[in-house]
């Protein structure tokens, strides 16, 4: 199962990251309040709020963190590559490619401000218009970078943190 791990600031997560990819995954957040417009293959990343129940208003696409299943989600955007400001990929502790994100310090106060209104519901993950993560927001998320888990290789993490680069 693909997952969003969560990390309190961009030098610890160096740190941290063979620890936490042996330890398992713990949430990241998101909401709706952002960029809008539907999801699109040409957006190399977004966070989206997300519900498992059709919402009037809300996009439905394929949820490939479970096969076959679906998910609707916000109409806007609250983070989007503009958000990141640094992209890279890497291995963690077992070898599966990771995609590491440092958001700029606005993306960071929006990520905190949306992920208040979404406590006790759902956020994905967009990754080139594929919904790639999605978790349970638990409390504000005040963390400024992220991993994402799940690519097929190291050269699909590495090709999007190149095209979420290059959006800046």
């Amino acid at each position: 199962m693909r997952q969003l791990i969560r990390f309190s600031s961009a030098a610890s997560w160096r740190r941290r990251l063979p620890g936490l990819a042996a330890a398992g995954a713990a949430l990241v957040a998101l909401a709706g309040c952002g960029s809008t417009g539907a999801i699109s293959p040409a957006t190399p990343f977004e966070l989206r709020g997300a519900t498992s129940v059709p919402t009037p208003g809300w996009s439905k696409a394929g949820n490939s963190d479970v096969a076959g299943s679906v998910i609707y989600l916000a109409p806007t955007a609250l983070l989007d590559a503009t958000d990141v400001q640094r992209a890279t990929a890497q291995k963690d502790a077992a070898g599966r490619a990771i995609l590491l994100l440092q958001f700029s310090p606005s993306g960071t106060a929006r990520l905190t401000a949306g992920s208040r209104q979404l406590v006790g519901r759902q956020l994905a993950a967009v990754v080139e218009g594929r919904v790639t993560n999605v978790t349970a927001v638990q409390g504000p998320l005040t963390v400024n970078a992220m991993a994402l888990t799940g690519f097929g290789s190291f050269d699909e993490a590495a090709r999007v943190a190149h095209l979420i680069s290059s959006s800046r």
